[in-house]
């Protein structure tokens, strides 16, 4: 399952508890390592399953007597930069693979921090948000990153959104709200009626979008965020605790909202009414996605990777490629025209064989 963003303890989410991961993992880890961390162990996929899986080496240890904290591999987000993949992760992790080469380059980055997403502008701006109240912006497809002050550290940011290279919304700890009108540049605070952690956020322009987190939480806007109004969708009650939505995506015409427990809700009128989407699944999904040839994809706990096409019945085939791949929590996934990409934890990045050749 998940922790504060993603690994799960007890049927509690990773995305809830991803900060006792950062804590506890290396005190944990300490004990049995007494030099730097050693590489992380291969993971194999399942014969036949139409993806590569691909496993960067850690970062290499730095020059001096003293060990520093444990690498986890914490992969937390995906995004495709002008023909180049950008995956990003706890540990101040960005890593950037050029036109497919066969190596990934560890970039440096301004700040030492835990990033949770990744997205970008219209005009390809990429944007990252992290620990801390860390947001970062890359104008050169991933090579360089600059730090942008938001004020609002210790909170952490989990999540962006740009419906126009101008206006932008950030999201993450207790509730907390950005916006900015200026490309980036400066960053304000909005009123949040909320005080529960928000996991993602939507606008399919500058005035309409969606904010989604802990217990269900769903908020809509129709104003650029100077108002909110609650939004309920019905749903079967799975456990005593309320489920968490964990991720928002859209075209600009369909909305997409994944969450706990399987649960996968799609709208095409603009947010007005969700119609869920039966997955199969009771696994949290973390990530949720559209190809351009129409394939919903979303990606969670456990190796869960589910992929829907609409049967034309009103209906839903739903296909999961990587069978029972277990060495993974999937945390970030990026859609193409016609595949998708997935990042997660043990240094995992999960591509399709038909782009690799």
């Amino acid at each position: 399952m998940i922790v504060r963003n993603h690994i799960s303890f007890n049927g509690n989410s990773f995305r809830r508890q991803a900060f006792l991961l950062t804590a506890l993992v290396p005190m944990v880890l300490s004990a049995c390592q007494k030099e730097h961390a050693k590489p992380l162990p291969a993971a194999v996929l399942p014969p036949g399953t139409g993806f590569v899986l691909v496993q960067p080496p850690p970062p290499a240890p730095p020059p001096s007597s003293k060990p520093g904290p444990p690498y986890i591999g914490v992969l937390s987000g995906i995004a495709d930069s002008g023909g180049s993949l950008v995956v990003i992760g706890y540990q101040g992790t960005i890593l950037r693979n050029a036109g497919g080469a066969k190596t990934w380059d560890r970039m440096p980055v301004p700040v030492d921090s835990d990033f949770y997403g990744i997205g970008k502008s219209p005009s390809g701006i990429l944007w990252v948000a992290g620990d801390k109240g860390v947001l970062l912006r890359s104008s050169d497809q991933g090579k360089t990153w600059s730090p942008i002050v938001t004020g609002v550290a210790p909170l952490f940011l989990n999540a962006v959104s740009f419906p126009s290279d101008k206006v932008g919304f950030a999201v993450g700890e207790r509730g907390i709200m950005l916006k900015t009108i200026d490309g980036g540049e400066h960053w304000s605070k909005l009123h949040s009626p909320t005080e529960q952690n928000l996991y993602a956020v939507v606008f399919t322009d500058e005035r309409h979008g969606f904010f989604a987190g802990w217990h269900k939480t769903l908020l809509k806007t129709s104003d650029g965020g100077k108002k909110f109004a609650p939004l309920e969708i019905p749903m079967q009650k799975v456990t005593r605790q309320k489920p968490s939505f964990n991720s928002l995506w859209t075209d600009g015409g369909r909305i997409l909202l994944a969450g706990d427990h399987g649960l996968l809700f799609s709208s095409t009128d603009g947010g007005r009414s969700f119609v869920q989407i039966p997955t199969g699944s009771l696994s949290d999904l973390y990530g949720v996605c559209r190809t351009g040839a129409g394939t919903i994809a979303a990606a969670g706990e456990q190796g869960a990777l589910i992929l829907l096409e609409s049967n034309g019945k009103a209906g839903w085939n739903s296909h999961q490629p990587l069978g029972r791949f277990h060495r993974s929590d999937l945390l970030g996934l990026a859609c193409g025209e016609r595949h998708v990409r997935v990042a997660g934890t043990k240094n995992s990045v999960l591509l399709p064989l038909s782009t690799m050749k």
